[in-house]
């Protein structure tokens, strides 16, 4: 069987599976909640949220041992878990690009804007949601893949994502030294500045806001 328990291959397949669906969930919430479609994807190729994705691997590694207990077990599990986590990526990616991805000021009990009771009350929700119900039937779905081409499809979706992470990387902190007035130094700044320019990472990360 391939990807049995809860291993590396299961893992990275729940990685690219909660980027997609967070990806679609989060752009579907905003057209609703904010009348119009804009991007939430954390990286330049493709719509992949790796908050969600990551949420939804180590989320799921951590709380695998634990997806029999209560419903109300999981919800507080998750709750914390959730909330503990969206907040230290919002430190993160202020500290790594000096920019700000959400702002939760104007949502009642917020903490410095990062996080919110409401949306720990969603991670709760999902993980729930998720351990109960929409976990197993992807686990199947996952170990049908025969095992030959599941372990190469694997290692070329590792390959893809890293170098979609580390260009997305590469095109923020090139981003953040524009805005400091930062000249282009190398040919990899230079390809930074032609194919992810500020009106290009303004469509992909239309709700990222300076902290300088």
């Amino acid at each position: 069987m391939f990807a049995s328990g809860c291993g590396f291959y299961k893992v990275v397949w729940l990685f690219v599976l909660g980027s997609l669906l967070g990806d679609i969930v989060e752009t579907i919430f905003c057209r609703f909640s904010m009348g119009y479609w804009m991007s939430r994807s954390s990286l330049v190729w493709g719509p992949f949220s790796i908050v969600w994705g990551f949420a939804l691997a180590v989320g799921t590694v951590m709380l695998y041992n634990y997806r029999d207990r209560s419903d109300s077990f999981l919800f507080l599990f998750g709750t914390f878990l959730g909330g503990a986590y969206e907040y230290l990526c919002s430190v993160l990616s202020e500290l790594a690009f000096g920019k700000v991805f959400w702002d939760y000021s104007e949502i009642p009990f917020n903490l410095g804007g990062r996080i919110n009771l409401l949306y720990c009350f969603f991670w709760g929700i999902a993980a729930v949601l998720w351990l109960k119900y929409v976990y197993p039937i992807a686990a199947k779905w996952i170990e049908r893949i025969p095992i030959r081409v599941g372990t190469v499809l694997t290692w070329v979706m590792v390959v893809f994502m890293v170098c979609n992470m580390a260009v997305s990387f590469l095109a923020l902190v090139r981003s953040s030294q524009r805005e400091a007035g930062v000249e282009a130094a190398n040919i990899v700044q230079e390809l930074l500045d032609e194919y992810y320019s500020d009106e290009v990472l303004d469509v992909i990360y239309p709700a990222a806001q300076s902290t300088r």
